[in-house]
């Protein structure tokens, strides 16, 4: 959202790209900005911004849908999905299209979510080496033993398990992570983690280090969650 001081053309692009009408922005900017603008004032505004409807191939929203269940978002309903896919991703589609898609690709889960029922969530990953699931455990610090380790979220195999004095300072598991890419001789697609400040420097380098490889995941290769859904690690 937009902070107290945006301009009109800034709320006009903010709420376009949240999918509302020009009727709709015009409620919007009267009720909740205190401003008052007629439709067709609202119109020639977005000329002037060149905001228009693009329209996304239907196989690409598939895709991103996919990945998306991939990442552990298995039992999101499709408003929520599109919420996802709109303000996380950039793509501009209708809640009608994601919920027709959403129909197709998982029928079991949208009669179950109609039902007010859920079932367990299945885990998805694309390879070896695609998903690495990196957390600490702190049960043994009190007796000076602090534990970070990371994990194939396809294989399950433990990519590194390390004790020593701290899994708080960011050096530290940042030293782990370079240590597993010289060992492994490649770059995971994507680390994921929790919002740890622990974390930053890895997060830094995965980014850095993914940013030029060209592929869907290149600039968004690090995720951040609760450790509580962070479930491969977890589970070790």
């Amino acid at each position: 959202m937009p902070g107290d001081i945006a301009n009109t053309q800034e709320l006009v692009r903010y709420y376009h790209d949240l999918r509302y009408t020009t009727k709709e922005i015009c409620g919007f900017l009267m009720l909740v900005h205190n401003m008052y603008f007629s439709i067709s004032t609202i119109k020639r505004m977005k000329r002037r911004l060149n905001l228009r409807r693009r329209l996304i191939p239907l196989q690409t929203l598939i895709n991103c849908i996919l990945e998306l269940r991939c990442q552990g978002l298995v039992n999101l309903g499709y408003r929520a999905m599109w919420r996802q896919l709109n303000i996380f991703r950039g793509i501009h589609v209708s809640q009608e299209v994601v919920r027709i898609c959403m129909r197709e690709i998982d029928r079991e889960g949208v009669a179950l979510r109609w039902q007010r029922r859920l079932i367990r969530r299945q885990y998805f990953s694309l390879g070896p080496n695609y998903l690495i699931h990196v957390d600490g455990y702190d049960k043994l610090k009190p007796y000076g033993i602090a534990i970070h380790g990371g994990i194939d979220g396809f294989s399950r195999k433990v990519m590194w398990l390390k004790s020593g004095p701290s899994n708080n300072d960011p050096r530290y598991i940042a030293n782990f992570y370079i240590n597993f890419i010289k060992e492994n001789r490649r770059i995971p697609a994507i680390i994921r983690s929790d919002a740890g400040t622990e974390n930053v420097i890895m997060r830094d380098l995965q980014i850095a280090l993914r940013l030029d490889q060209g592929d869907r995941r290149s600039g968004k290769s690090f995720l951040v969650g609760p450790s509580t859904v962070n479930q491969r690690i977890e589970r070790l």
